[in-house]
């Protein structure tokens, strides 16, 4: 079987979010939401990571992964600092 060619970095946006289950309910939950630039990001602030693909699965399903490279700590100066 032939995979599919796939992209190796997703940023999750206001696009493309129906395509990623797990962070479309978190935003319909009101844990996520977009920022004025429309980059998706945590309560506190820190942007949801970039989507890395880390390999596919039994089913051959790719397997993404968030990065953590913008994170940061929600009890944090900058947590406290940021504006929407």
């Amino acid at each position: 079987m032939v995979k599919k060619e796939l992209t190796k970095q997703i940023r999750i946006t206001v696009d493309n979010i129906s395509e990623w289950p797990k962070y479309q309910k978190l935003l319909n939950e009101s844990k996520l939401r977009f920022d004025k630039s429309n980059r998706l990001r945590y309560l506190h602030g820190a942007p949801v990571g970039d989507l890395l693909f880390v390999e596919y699965d039994k089913n051959d399903n790719p397997i993404y992964r968030e990065t953590a490279d913008e994170w940061f700590d929600p009890d944090s100066q900058k947590s406290k600092q940021f504006v929407w």
